[in-house]
């Protein structure tokens, strides 16, 4: 396999590894599996890959995208691949503009997490429709540490590459892989069933702040919020 192709192959695995917070599950498999598997199509009628190379590589997105590998068919026979069903999404309906109500400290509000990082809890602000999280993740955990079965998946795909290729494309997979602010959750005292519902961080080398969303808000009666990240659970009083 040349170069070019095993690139453009590693680039496409690299992206299925990475699929978007707020993508179905399901749709995001069938979007990787049909543009993947045209590829390999084209490529295998072009001779640029043999067919024991299609059925590695088609493997290594079934992986790629926590299914099970293929095994190897019987000539002539066609197998349907299980990728999982669900209810289709609910329809969006517009949100009214929340009206703050406060912001309020969270208890030991800096705590080491996994793989060398550290998460500050702001604030959390109090709206009447919502809440939402305020956060500092300093120092950055140890990505290498963290998804180290995920490079080494990635660094199978690309070897042989030139060296400053696979490290800019480490280094790009890595970003991807990343999605700070996922690791949050809401509980109370009274059992409210928080939902995730948008927010966003920047930052750098160094740190990441951020902000995370949720609904529905905060009940009137409730007297303790629980803040999770991870493992780590900041309490906040609210009476």
């Amino acid at each position: 396999m040349n170069q070019g192709v095993q690139r453009y192959l590693a680039q496409r695995l690299s992206i299925a590894r990475t699929r978007p917070p707020d993508t179905d599950v399901l749709s995001w498999r069938q979007q990787m599996l049909a543009g993947f598997g045209g590829a390999l199509e084209a490529l295998r009628a072009a001779d640029a890959v043999s067919t024991a190379e299609v059925s590695d590589w088609s493997n290594r997105m079934h992986i790629a995208l926590g299914l099970e590998p293929l095994e190897p068919s019987p000539p002539g026979v066609t197998r349907a691949v299980f990728i999982g069903e669900g209810d289709p999404p609910a329809p969006i309906v517009p949100r009214a503009s929340a009206r703050f109500l406060g912001l309020i400290p969270a208890e030991d509000a800096d705590r080491p997490i996994p793989y060398g990082g550290r998460i500050q809890i702001l604030g959390v602000e109090r709206y009447d429709t919502k809440v939402a999280v305020a956060w500092r993740l300093t120092p950055l955990p140890d990505l290498e540490s963290q998804f180290a079965s995920e490079l080494q998946a990635h660094d199978r795909d690309i070897e042989g590459l030139p060296d400053l290729e696979r490290k800019m494309s480490r280094h790009r997979f890595l970003s991807r892989l990343h999605h700070p602010g996922l690791e949050l959750a809401l509980t109370d005292d009274l059992g409210t069933e928080y939902h995730g519902g948008g927010g966003g961080s920047g930052g750098g080398r160094d740190e990441r702040v951020g902000r995370s969303e949720f609904w529905p808000a905060i009940p009137s009666h409730a007297s303790l919020l629980s803040v999770h990240w991870g493992d780590a659970v900041f309490r906040v009083p609210l009476t």
